[in-house]
């Protein structure tokens, strides 16, 4: 268990060094919590913003004037295997 919780001070955000006092097994423990509580709602943040720009792109995307293809002349048709897919 010493081992475990000496590993864990090293990954976790802490001041280290010579005149920094050792971390107690309890704080150690309500430290790692609330680091993983903080890149948690870091992550949730992000993937917030993420979708939110996705969705702003999305209805730009659906925005675009939509042609009538009726209302095209067969003069400018654009034939689909003039783009081979694959």
């Amino acid at each position: 268990l010493n081992s475990a919780l000496d590993s864990l001070r090293q990954v976790i955000p802490y001041a280290n060094g010579p005149t920094v006092k050792k971390l107690s097994k309890i704080a150690t423990l309500l430290l790692a919590k609330n680091y993983i509580l903080m890149l948690k709602n870091s992550l949730e943040e992000s993937q917030k913003k993420i979708n939110k720009i996705y969705l702003q792109n999305h209805f730009k995307f659906l925005e675009c004037k939509v042609i009538d293809p009726r209302s095209m002349s067969n003069s400018s048709s654009i034939s689909l295997k003039e783009f081979p897919i694959g």
